[in-house]
């Protein structure tokens, strides 16, 4: 077993090295591309480890690393290297935590081409600290940066009504009538005056409300299947911990909320309070195109308020970031799916490196907190694991086969 283990850190050994001389490459397109995040497509393309009996267990953790910090795979195989030939772990002393930008930039660079870093570089400068960075590939022919406020609401639909609108579609735009109700609808009489409304607008309909009885969902679907006018219940109960979410959504709809807190008739006041509004729905999320400045204001006026104690200041920003979000979206041509590869890569790495930081060692080098961490412990879990393997040999003699387990 020794030899075997022995004989595995020595294809590492040549493998690591030759990755870190960026001897491997990936041609598309008469286009070469090389990059620090990708040892692990590397590896599962090597044929020298084709045949090993250890080439499973390699691929589990080296995936498990991708997962934890994308590229830490590699720093996963030196470590194990090291452990197998019972080499003294050659990495420098920690000398600091660093959360510094600059710091962050620095390490970022070495880990990936000029080029992707710029543009990512690029990108939060105009995105800002609290955007959310998404890349998606398209058929443009160059690079769209675009910034966009749309402010989401998780509410999820009636699991009943899933199969009737979101068979074919996971998601549909559209502009929609929209009502809500903070109580429970016993029955669909209640709400016959939205069907009115939808057939009057020619338009499908949203109803929020805290719960719906069996009896008025089975009533609601013979209605949209006969009459063809389309509701999609949504279902809000509520949250403790997040009191204001139905006012909210009213307010980003420019709606009231039909309410006992106010004296309402559901069968009564319905009609009155209900608004249009271009939406793109799902079965856990409503999105609107537009945010409400007046709602915005609400907010930002309570902030204000130095009377508010910490844990009322950190919802009211929780609202505000929900009401306002920052989103940015990068769409990458199809024929530069590399680019998009990396680039998300370096996004996750970045979080990581702001949330947790950067380690300086005594020899200036740099690495991410959460790499050094995560692949430090695969690697000593893998080790030992490796260590515990056992095998078995089969003898054919006299067509008569004897097992011997060491």
């Amino acid at each position: 077993m020794n030899n075997n283990l022995i004989s595995l850190a020595s294809k590492l050994k040549k493998f690591n090295s030759s990755f870190i001389k960026k001897k491997h490459r990936i041609v598309t397109d008469k286009t070469i591309h090389n990059s620090s995040f990708l040892f692990f497509t590397f590896f599962l393309r090597e044929k020298s480890f084709f045949k090993s009996p250890y080439r499973n267990i390699l691929i589990n953790y080296f995936k498990k690393a991708e997962q934890y910090y994308p590229g830490s795979s590699y720093f996963v195989s030196v470590r194990l290297v090291e452990l197998i030939f019972n080499d003294k772990i050659k990495e420098s002393k920690i000398t600091k935590v660093e959360k510094n930008i600059d710091v962050i930039f620095k390490y970022m660079e070495s880990i990936s081409n000029k080029k992707t870093f710029n543009f990512l570089k690029d990108v939060l400068y105009f995105s800002g600290a609290d955007a959310t960075i998404s890349c998606f590939s398209s058929k443009n022919v160059e690079l769209v940066v675009q910034k966009k406020c749309n402010p989401s609401f998780n509410i999820k639909l009636d699991e009943s009504f899933s199969n009737v609108y979101f068979t074919n579609q996971n998601q549909t735009t559209k502009s929609f009538i929209v009502s809500i109700v903070d109580g429970f609808i016993e029955r669909d009489t209640e709400i016959f005056s939205l069907f009115e409304i939808c057939k009057k607008e020619k338009l499908p309909a949203i109803l929020i409300c805290r719960g719906i009885s069996e009896d008025a969902k089975r009533n609601i679907k013979q209605i949209i299947l006969k009459n063809k006018i389309y509701v999609y219940p949504y279902l809000l109960k509520f949250d403790n911990h997040d009191p204001f979410l139905l006012k909210d959504i009213a307010k980003s709809c420019k709606t009231s909320v039909v309410s006992s807190e106010y004296y309402d008739n559901i069968y009564k006041d319905l009609e009155e309070k209900t608004s249009i509004c271009k939406l793109t729905i799902s079965k856990n999320n409503i999105t609107f195109h537009e945010k409400s400045e007046d709602l915005i204001n609400e907010i930002n006026s309570q902030l204000k308020n130095q009377n508010i104690d910490f844990e009322a200041r950190q919802y009211l920003q929780k609202r505000k970031r929900r009401a306002s979000p920052n989103n940015v979206l990068i769409e990458i041509p199809n024929n530069m799916n590399n680019l998009l590869q990396e680039l998300k890569s370096l996004i996750v790495c970045y979080n990581f490196c702001v949330k947790q930081g950067i380690y300086i060692y005594s020899n200036n080098s740099l690495n991410s907190k959460q790499c050094h961490e995560s692949s430090k412990i695969l690697s000593e879990k893998l080790y030992i694991n490796l260590q515990k393997i056992g095998y078995t040999i089969k003898l054919d003699y006299k067509n008569e086969s004897r097992q011997k387990l060491y």
